[in-house]
């Protein structure tokens, strides 16, 4: 499918932001449960779950010294993240293009449907 065509969201933690983000006309972030997306209750309740593991590791006194408190914690949460991206893009189907940001290397890659 020609990606001009598809609508695009992406998957990225940032504090104190929904982990879904719209580009385009709607660029921004969005909540999971918003009906533009039209995820299934279930599917955006693993979102917000996740979204707020990532802004538990915020501090606010020390913004700079933010982040998980070990590099295990760190892998499990980008592994969480990798497969709520996978599942979004079943989800979602081909009429979306899905990409993962991943917080490690600050890249982002495209995650396929199926």
């Amino acid at each position: 499918m020609n990606t001009r065509n598809q609508r695009a969201t992406k998957v990225m933690a940032d504090y104190e932001c929904h982990p879904l983000w719209l580009t385009g006309a709607d660029a921004g972030d969005v909540a999971p449960s918003d009906s533009r997306l039209n995820l299934s209750p279930q599917l955006a309740h693993r979102f917000t779950a996740w979204a707020g593991q990532f802004d538990q590791t915020l501090n606010h006194d020390d913004p700079i010294s933010s982040g998980f408190l070990t590099r295990q914690a760190e892998e499990e949460f980008v592994a969480t993240g990798e497969s709520l991206a996978s599942d979004l893009a079943r989800e979602l189907g081909s009429g979306w293009r899905v990409l993962y940001q991943d917080i490690r290397s600050d890249t982002t890659r495209e995650v396929r449907h199926g």
